[in-house]
């Protein structure tokens, strides 16, 4: 396969200005297929493997079940670091966007807990650059029939209408003040309330208390309010259920101990400007069990009172690390 014979810089994300770069007509013929489909906005067929978990949870975890869960493996070289994840129920899909700003999008059973196989991998957006600096997304949901993609290092919230679409800064949500806030500790974590407002969660950055900055963002204002995470514990993602509660996983790693995972209960009643979220601990995975760097979460009801959860790892594109996919039973009421 002929490679790239011109300069490379073609195929560059200007952000400068908003502008992309874009190839020549007669340059696309000179690329690889992968850097065409880059150049041109078009997604790539991968092969995905799926090798199954087994996960045996503590009997004081009585409202979660493991349903199943899956180690993912692909040779495509932008494969993993996900980040943001949602299952799309009514066309049995999968989406997730990983921390360089590049999609996977499957078709995937969540209901019957059938492995994702194959499925296509897509640049942010047409001509984008996989970039970790630019397109470090963190959170992904969905809003008004496309996506909604929080990022950090350059703070903001994207709105795109498909995946691989046209993002825009019109996200109908007002802007946040992330005075104070490092470049690698933004939103890491989102959730949208059955009242339209986002409710966004930042990774790191303390205070005397233990205390992380939130917000909750409406069309008009950004408001703010707190998360009080366990020692050591980030918010990772969030989730908000069908009763208008919300689901916060959180992550602790220890180059001693390695990774634990959390998830949180945050009740709707509680979740008001100048709060200080805590919740209630739901699920806990230890570094003993299949576990990694969870960061990935979405639910889809499956009756009045149960939804089932789905986590996705993002392996930091770290051959130590692995991209997990796992499922579970909640019963939240």
């Amino acid at each position: 396969m002929k490679k790239l014979t011109w300069f490379a810089g073609v195929l560059a994300f200007a952000l400068a200005g908003g502008a992309l770069l874009w190839p020549e007509e007669s340059a696309v013929g000179q690329m690889t297929a992968e850097e065409a489909a880059r150049a041109t906005g078009l997604p790539i067929d991968i092969q995905v493997d799926a090798e199954p978990l087994a996960l045996s949870l503590s009997g004081q975890q009585l409202n979660i079940a493991f349903v199943g869960g899956w180690v993912l493996v692909s040779e495509h070289q932008d494969f993993g670091g996900f980040s943001g994840l949602v299952i799309e129920e009514e066309t049995s899909q999968l989406v997730a966007i990983n921390d360089k700003g590049d999609w996977w999008q499957v078709p995937f059973d969540a209901m019957n807990a059938v492995a994702p196989a194959g499925g296509t991998m897509r640049a942010y957006t047409l001509g984008a650059v996989s970039d970790k600096a630019n397109l470090d997304a963190e959170s992904l949901l969905q809003l008004n029939g496309g996506y909604l993609i929080s990022f950090e290092q350059v703070h903001r919230l994207e709105f795109q209408p498909e995946v691989g679409g046209k993002p825009t800064h019109e996200t109908g949500f007002a802007a946040i003040d992330f005075a104070g806030v490092s470049k690698n500790s933004g939103m890491e974590a989102i959730a949208l309330l059955p009242s339209g407002e986002l409710l966004a969660f930042t990774e790191r950055g303390r205070d005397t208390q233990g205390k992380l900055k939130a917000w909750l963002v409406s069309a008009e204002q950004a408001e703010p309010l707190f998360f009080a995470p366990p020692k050591n514990f980030a918010p990772t993602d969030a989730a908000t259920l069908p009763n208008g509660d919300v689901l916060v996983l959180l992550r602790k790693f220890s180059a001693v101990e390695g990774v634990e995972v959390r998830l949180h209960h945050l009740s709707a009643a509680d979740i008001k400007p100048g709060a200080v979220l805590v919740g209630d601990p739901v699920l806990r995975l230890t570094p003993e069990g299949p576990v990694d760097n969870m960061e990935g979460l979405d639910v889809v009801a499956l009756d009045d009172n149960t939804v089932r959860i789905a986590m996705i790892s993002d392996d930091n594109f770290n051959p130590l690390q692995r991209t997990l996919l796992m499922l579970f039973d909640y019963k939240y009421q």
